[in-house]
């Protein structure tokens, strides 16, 4: 919810503000920012009287009225002609904002916020279907007032809390046309958030400092909005939106107390972090790296002492058609977790004379390859209506990276599939596979003699593992053993040249 609040202000702020040197006035920006929001299915209103907007607010009603989310402010916002030909937007300090909405079936909540700052402006120039905003804004800070929600314990639920940012700067543009385009260059300053949740005997606190954080945005909407049930259509014409991110990382911390007694607690930090996010027609391409992640974790029903866990590197990439083509689409999936360790409380639980080696582990993962989409993935309304999985054939795999290395060991693997989509027969009920795939594993009768000191393993359990590794496995130095998976034209499965199917 801190989130969310924060965002929808800031949101609200650019719509009632968003440089090309021209001639606009209030009503002209107001028009711009209705026609934005509009294309993403959000009604803003208010009421301009000369420089003066009274009351603004964001509307949000979801498919068949399942949903609903309303943002307001209570007072004005003066809208100024400067003389040149552009717009000053000032807010007061303070600033009454309330959130409300609620869900069919799941009812209602409202939360009301004080927003105060030392000085909050935007400049609005540009032609009137053409606007460039140039915001700046210092010590924003939101304030609960009162927290309301529908519920059994809803007499007992309170919010108590504070949002903080200490700068906010960004230059936005919108432009009208046979689509509605908006860029955007902003910086989000240093931010604190702490917030306590009561609900009946249970109280939660949570705080959060971010680092400043930076952002691009591109996006390009249909005039007049989009399905939001049906995107893949939305996609073909003309929704994008590409997002690039950069933070310099943030500390966290949250615990949870039923009847005075705490119950759990964690403590969260992160380093430095990058995302890069484009969905469209073509699909979506997603990019992200974060670094030293650690987290202090302790809840007495699970586990009597403090978890440690720490991860040096975290990367994800996706890249995936959603739209249904007749046309090969390429895809990518990739993952990295570097430099993965647990304290040693953990490791002490099974391992207390410490014979496995305690290195930080790696995983990862790189998986590439075409195929053909017949189903559009983004129109939820079919996708419901759906018998049997998606219509997605894979013509071809391939396995860029995949190891796993941990407790002194280490497997990999590489290699490639081809898949015939007209052939069930050879191997009945899948399309007919061809390719190899090379394994190597690294260590493995290390750790099976370490498992077996442990007294985790009995030797004789070993036996068989042992012996399958030297009838498919070749040794290909101390402790290190290859296996070449293969599947023939044929159909056959083969290890080494050993024929398994």
């Amino acid at each position: 919810m801190k989130i969310r609040l924060a965002t929808s202000f800031i949101a609200l702020s650019t719509a009632l503000a968003a440089p090309a040197m021209a001639d606009v006035n209030a009503a002209d920006v107001l028009s711009n920012q209705q026609a934005f929001y509009g294309a993403m299915g959000v009604s803003l209103t208010g009421d301009l009287s000369g420089d003066t907007l009274s009351n603004p607010q964001m509307n949000v009603i979801f498919p068949d009225g399942v949903a609903s989310l309303q943002i307001a402010t209570t007072g004005d916002v003066t809208m100024s002609d400067v003389g040149d030909g552009s717009v000053l937007i000032s807010y007061p300090s303070p600033l009454l904002l309330s959130v409300s909405g609620g869900a069919r079936g799941e009812g209602a909540f409202s939360v009301d916020l004080s927003m105060t700052h030392d000085g909050y402006t935007i400049l609005a120039t540009g032609d009137p279907d053409d606007i460039t905003y140039v915001a700046d804004a210092q010590n924003i800070l939101f304030d609960v007032i009162d927290a309301t929600m529908d519920g059994p314990d809803s007499d007992s639920f309170d919010i108590e809390g504070t949002l903080s940012f200490d700068s906010w700067a960004g230059t936005s543009n919108v432009t009208e046309g046979n689509l509605i385009s908006y860029t955007s260059n902003s910086e989000l300053g240093t931010s604190a958030a702490d917030f306590t949740f009561s609900a009946g005997s249970v109280v939660s606190t949570s705080a959060q400092t971010t680092q400043p954080v930076q952002s691009v945005v591109a996006v390009t909407l249909p005039v007049g909005g989009s399905d939001v049930m049906n995107l893949s259509a939305a996609m073909r014409n003309g929704l994008s939106v590409i997002l690039n991110t950069s933070g310099a990382g943030s500390t966290s911390s949250a615990e949870t107390i039923l009847d005075g007694e705490v119950l759990n607690r964690q403590i969260t930090s992160t380093g430095p972090q990058v995302a890069d996010i484009t969905i469209g027609e073509d699909g979506i391409a997603f990019n992200a790296d974060a670094s030293d992640f650690a987290m202090t974790f302790n809840d007495q029903l699970l586990f009597p002492s403090d978890i440690d866990v720490a991860i040096s590197k975290i990367g994800m990439n996706l890249d995936l058609p959603l739209n249904a083509s007749e046309d090969l689409q390429d895809f990518r999936v990739a993952t990295t977790m570097q430099g993965l360790t647990v304290g040693d409380t953990v490791w002490n639980l099974f391992d207390p004379a410490a014979i496995l080696p305690r290195d930080p582990a790696d995983v990862s993962f790189d998986i590439t390859g075409n195929g053909t989409n017949g189903t559009d993935l983004l129109d939820f309304i079919a996708m419901a209506q759906m018998f049997g999985p998606p219509k997605i054939e894979v013509d071809d795999v391939t396995i860029e990276n995949l190891r796993i290395a941990a407790a002194g060991a280490e497997a990999t693997a590489t290699g490639a599939m081809t898949f015939d989509w007209t052939d069930f027969t050879t191997i009945p009920g899948i399309a007919r596979p061809e390719g190899k795939v090379t394994v190597n594993l690294n260590g493995a009768n290390a750790l099976m003699d370490n498992l077996v000191a442990m007294g985790l393993i009995p030797e004789g359990d070993l036996m068989m593992p042992r012996m399958m590794m030297g009838m498919f496995a070749t040794p290909v130095g101390d402790d290190m053993l290859e296996t070449v998976l293969e599947v023939n034209d044929q159909g056959h499965v083969l290890a080494n040249g050993q024929r398994l199917q």
